[in-house]
C-alpha cells in the first residue's frame, strides 16, 4: 500500500474513532440536572411579551434553555398524568407562563409571589378565532422560593 493510501486509511480511521467517542458521550450524558442549573433569570410578564412581540427572536434565545421565572401564582392544578401544573400571570389577558413542576410543589399558593425554575419549551398556539391566547410552557420546573 503507498504512503497516501495509508494515510487516507489513517484519517478515516481516526475520524470514525473520534466520532464513535462523541456519539458514547452523548448517548451516556443524561439528562440536564435543572434544579442545581444555572438560569437566565426573568419575569411572568416580560417572557410573554416577548415571545408574542417577536417568537422568532425569543426561541433563539429560551428555547430548550432553564430560565428562572418569577411572577404571580394565578392557579395550582394537575393534568391527566397527575403532575402539578403551576400558571404564572403575565400582563394579557387569558395568558400564563405554564410550568409543569418536576417534584410535588408544596408551599405554592395562588395569589402569591413565586420564582420557578424550569426548561422553556416555546410558545403554545392559543386560538385567534376563539379569543384564546396560547401560554409559554417551562417543563421539569422546581420551585426556589
Amino acid at each position: 500500500m503507498s504512503a497516501k493510501k495509508k494515510k487516507i486509511v489513517i484519517f478515516f480511521l481516526a475520524i470514525s474513532i473520534i466520532a464513535g467517542l462523541v456519539g458514547y458521550y452523548f448517548y451516556n450524558k443524561g439528562p440536564i440536572n435543572v434544579k442545581n442549573a444555572d438560569a437566565n433569570k426573568t419575569d411572568a410578564a416580560t417572557l410573554y411579551q416577548f415571545f408574542l412581540k417577536d417568537s422568532t427572536a425569543a426561541k433563539k434565545i429560551y428555547l430548550n434553555n432553564i430560565l428562572e421565572v418569577s411572577g404571580k401564582v394565578i392557579k395550582v392544578s394537575k393534568n391527566q398524568e397527575n403532575q402539578v401544573i403551576v400558571m404564572l400571570q403575565t400582563n394579557e389577558a387569558g395568558a400564563y407562563v405554564n410550568c409543569t413542576m418536576e417534584e410535588k410543589a408544596a408551599g405554592l399558593v395562588e395569589n402569591k409571589e413565586a420564582t420557578l425554575k424550569g426548561i422553556c419549551t416555546g410558545m403554545g398556539m392559543g386560538d385567534a378565532d376563539l379569543g384564546i391566547m396560547g401560554d409559554v410552557y417551562l417543563v421539569r420546573c422546581y420551585l426556589i422560593r
